[in-house]
């Protein structure tokens, strides 16, 4: 198992449609660059505290956490197992994405999906310039 240069730890829930696109423009950021260069870093594995999940992430060179909204669980698992992150994300804060609540899974544009994929690729692209 090669372990790729930076990972990304995101809500990933797909309860609403902030988690959704948290885990939707991962993927697209995973596509279009080497899988070699960025990885997707479990957050159930990680929140159940499973050793080599946990071990892996803190191999990492770089992590960024993506969160969907004001509960920030994805950085609340991160703090919980003392994981160092270098960049943080919130769809709600910092790019003004609203949470649509429960069950809200597929209410989300494409203009939001590229928001995020491209906030995503700035900073990976600041990490792989180093």
């Amino acid at each position: 198992m090669k372990i790729p240069k930076i990972g990304l730890l995101t809500c990933n829930s797909g309860s609403s449609n902030s988690g959704t696109l948290t885990g939707i423009a991962a993927m697209e950021v995973l596509k279009e660059l080497s899988g070699d260069l960025v990885g997707i870093c479990s957050l159930p594995a990680l929140a159940n505290e499973i050793p080599r999940q946990v071990l892996t992430v803190k191999d990492l060179k770089h992590l960024i956490i993506v969160d969907g909204c004001r509960n920030s669980c994805a950085m609340k698992v991160a703090k919980k197992l003392s994981l160092s992150h270098d960049a943080y994300v919130n769809l709600e804060n910092d790019l003004k994405i609203d949470k649509l609540g429960p069950f809200s899974t597929l209410q989300y544009s494409n203009e939001d999906v590229n928001k995020i994929k491209e906030a995503i690729k700035a900073i990976v692209n600041k990490f792989l310039q180093e």
